[in-house]
């Protein structure tokens, strides 16, 4: 291949990730028009390489609308990077947890968004007999608890706002609106026994590269003993544990410690 194919080769790759980076949350159905006017790019140019990201699997055409959307080839892909990237920051994060968890003594749990939930990865559990338990792999939800909420708040708009509309308690929708703002502000988010059973959490959120939050850091007790003054008196270290968890999932090839 002489250099000329080369750079043909290279322009149309880049043409094509351009048009798959054309999709947002927000925007997750665009029409051929607007794929075009988003990438700067002839529509008939454009077209050919949406035929062949179609043929592959990468987008799909909604025939309601005409329309273009992910396809199941980006599922697959998703479901790839999720296994890869929540192995990565378990493996990161549980030196800081189990240190967190001998230091303060309480329950330590990594949380995963996964959907409209979020799913506990990785956990170090409190070392007294009475503690708060939950099992790796359970399911939560966003709605309540410190470490759901902490992973809704920063979310776009638009999740928010579909999650909130899927509740069925008004009280909680208007408690969340007023509430999610201030842990976006703090990055903390606090739970006094929320989901009724004599559990009390502090979460903070771990960024990733592009300081999207997909992960958080939690540590929960028993409301008898984890009061809310012991967790106004850790929660600054907790979002510096998070912080420093953001800083080595971000830059990994970086030596951090603890």
């Amino acid at each position: 291949m002489d250099e000329n194919e080369s750079s043909k080769g290279s322009r149309t790759v880049q043409r094509s990730i351009n048009i798959m980076n054309c999709f947002t949350m927000e925007e997750s159905e665009l029409t051929l028009t607007e794929i075009s006017n988003k990438i700067n790019l002839a529509k008939s140019t454009t077209s050919r390489l949406i035929d062949t990201l179609v043929h592959n699997g990468l987008l799909q055409k909604k025939f309601s609308n005409s329309k273009y959307q992910f396809g199941y080839k980006m599922y697959q892909f998703g479901r790839i990077a999720e296994n890869t990237i929540s192995f990565d920051i378990t493996e990161i994060a549980k030196p800081f947890m189990k240190k967190l968890r001998n230091e303060i003594g309480e329950s330590v749990s990594l949380y995963m968004l996964e959907n409209k939930k979020r799913r506990c990865i990785a956990r170090y559990g409190s070392n007294q007999s009475i503690r708060h338990v939950v099992s790796i792999g359970e399911i939560l939800s966003l709605e309540i608890g410190s470490g759901g909420k902490v992973l809704l708040a920063f979310q776009s708009p638009s999740f928010i706002e579909s999650t909130l509309n899927d509740l069925d308690s008004e009280s909680l929708r208007i408690s969340l609106t007023n509430e999610l703002p201030i842990i976006q502000k703090e990055s903390i988010s606090i739970s006094l026994d929320e989901r009724g059973a004599g559990v009390n959490s502090v979460a903070s959120p771990i960024f990733g590269l592009d300081r999207e939050v997909n992960f958080c850091l939690c540590v929960s007790g028993p409301s008898t003993r984890f009061t809310e003054e012991s967790m106004n008196a850790i929660k600054n270290e907790v979002k510096t544990i998070a912080l420093k968890i953001s800083e080595c999932f971000s830059n990994p090839k970086e030596n951090h410690s603890y």
